[in-house]
Parts: C-alpha cells; sequence; structure tokens
C-alpha cells in the first residue's frame, strides 16, 4: 500500500487516479458537512459544481424528495434551503431526502476525480471509521489522499485531516508514504493536541469565524465522532459505504 497526498488542487493529475482510491478532503467543511448528512438519515448526496448546475439537477425531482444546500464564498446561497454548515443538517432537515449540494471546493474536487478506482470522503469527524473502511476493502491499492484546498491553493485543515490518516497508515499498517504523505503527517503530528486551535489559526478558519461560524471551526475539529464513511456511486452520487469485501 502506498499513501500519496495532493496536498493543492490538481497536483495529481485526474488521469493518475484510475487504479487507486481517493479520499477526498474539505474538513471546513463538505466533506464534514457530508458525513453528518449521511448519519443524520440523508438518502444520498448529489455533488455539483455550480448553482446553476445544482438547480437543473433539482428540476428533475419531486420538490418534496430533495433539499438543496451549498454556498459561496462560506455563505448560504440565496434561494438554496441550506447553507453549508453541518449544524443545520438535522434529522429533521435531511431524513429520506435527496441532498443537492454545491460548495466552492469541496464538490468541484469529488467530481475532478470521478475516474477513480474508489473515491470517499474525509474530514476529522469520521477519519477513524474510512480508516478502517480503507483497511479493510482496499489494503492492497495505492491510496491518494486528496487536499480540496481554497481557491486552488493549500489549506493547512486539509493537510492536517490528510496527515492524521497517512500517519495511521504509515505507523499502524507499514504504508509506504511519499514525500508529501510525510510532510502531511509530520504537520499532524506538531497539531495533534491542538487540532482546533490550528484550524481556527487557518487561513479559512479565522475566515469563517469572522463571517459567525465559529462554532463550525470547533465542530468540524472533532476527531472520529461519526461512525459513517461516505463513498462516491456512479460519478457523482455520495452514499453511505457499503459493507465490502476484503480484496
Amino acid at each position: 500500500m502506498r499513501i500519496d497526498v495532493s496536498l493543492a488542487p490538481g497536483e495529481i493529475a485526474a488521469n493518475d487516479v484510475a487504479q487507486a482510491v481517493v479520499v477526498v478532503i474539505d474538513v471546513l467543511r463538505a466533506t464534514s458537512t457530508i458525513a453528518v448528512a449521511l448519519n443524520n438519515g440523508c438518502e444520498e448526496i448529489i455533488a455539483a459544481e455550480s448553482i446553476e448546475e445544482a438547480i437543473n439537477i433539482a428540476s428533475g425531482y419531486t420538490r418534496s424528495d430533495y433539499v438543496l444546500g451549498g454556498e459561496r464564498r462560506g455563505l448560504p446561497i440565496d434561494g438554496f434551503d441550506l447553507g453549508n454548515s453541518p449544524s443545520e443538517y438535522v434529522e429533521a432537515r435531511v431524513r429520506g431526502k435527496k441532498l443537492i449540494l454545491v460548495t466552492t471546493n469541496g464538490t468541484r474536487a469529488i467530481k475532478a476525480y470521478d475516474n477513480a478506482f474508489a473515491i470517499y470522503a474525509a474530514s476529522f469527524l469520521n477519519a477513524d471509521a474510512v480508516f478502517r473502511t480503507l483497511h479493510r476493502a482496499h489494503r492492497d491499492r495505492d491510496i491518494i489522499l486528496v487536499c480540496s484546498g481554497q481557491d486552488s491553493r493549500f489549506c493547512m485543515e486539509d493537510a492536517l485531516c490528510a496527515g492524521l490518516l497517512a500517519s495511521r497508515f504509515g505507523n499502524e499498517l507499514g504504508a509506504t508514504l511519499t514525500d508529501s504523505a510525510n510532510a502531511a503527517a509530520t504537520l499532524f503530528e506538531v497539531h495533534r493536541d491542538s487540532i482546533q486551535q490550528a484550524l481556527a489559526a487557518s487561513s479559512h478558519g479565522a475566515y469563517l469565524i469572522g463571517v459567525g461560524y465559529g462554532h463550525d471551526v470547533e465542530y468540524c475539529s472533532h476527531r472520529s465522532e461519526i461512525d459513517v464513511v461516505p463513498k462516491v456511486f456512479d460519478r457523482r452520487v455520495i452514499r453511505r459505504a457499503r459493507l465490502e469485501p476484503e480484496e
């Protein structure tokens, strides 16, 4: 098993992942929100890259069957049902519904690697569940941890989460780590006991705090509170991963 980390969007070309398992990470907040929504009974999440695409997808469903969620520049989109705060995705709003979700970075990254052997979504909230699933189902495949970044640039929070996973793969399973995976793992070890502070000090974390979402930054720093693994099916539809046989 070889673990690689894309520390910034596009660092690893999409056509290089056909035989690899991709794990998309957008801690603040897309993959955190995805985990929460599925954990609270959301039927499935359809990833969209743009507001227009989300509205077009929604037009194919009965209004009572879906909710529209997402953000632009961290703020809710006018006319959408929900923003991108995990706190909004309570059971009463999402159970039994399809969620059509558009975010600035996370959903774009999910769609960018749709030719991978398999795609999962991870955050601090469900890191342990993702690790266990990958160990069970894909122990003989290369794994690429994709940091969604912010505006196509490196961001601290995603690298820290990638580092958590890379560190576990290296230390517990003896996986081979690339230089970028080793760098992420080292970064995580530095901040292992201060993840919340690191997220709050990050550029996007500080921005979210400034626009009133400090509670999200704090919540998204919690580790392995949700035992759910989001997996991409049919290129853009995210559902809870089914139990898969070992390879």
